[in-house]
């Protein structure tokens, strides 16, 4: 969902990347908006949120690798491109 031109309204998202949510995507979002709430709440410098971005970011991966050998059937792992441009499979 999109807001519309008046922010009154949210609209269905029509874009070229429309339906396709990715863990990596998801992952950005709440990262973003975590640190851009503590920004925001003013008990956060800007210069932080990068660090902040990085540090959410190894525990997002931690959290996965824990996560991953709990699945009982087949998985090939989850493929995302981190912040700074790299691939990884956890």
């Amino acid at each position: 969902m999109v807001a519309s031109d008046d922010g009154q309204h949210l609209l269905f998202y029509t874009g070229t990347d429309a339906g396709q949510i990715t863990v990596g995507g998801e992952l950005n979002k709440l990262a973003n908006n975590v640190a851009l709430g503590r920004d925001l709440a003013g008990v956060h410098w800007r210069s932080d949120a990068e660090q902040a971005l990085l540090l959410g970011e190894a525990v997002a991966i931690s959290i996965l690798r824990d996560q991953r050998s709990t699945y009982s059937e087949p998985f090939n792992g989850f493929t995302f491109t981190k912040f700074d441009g790299a691939t990884i499979t956890v």
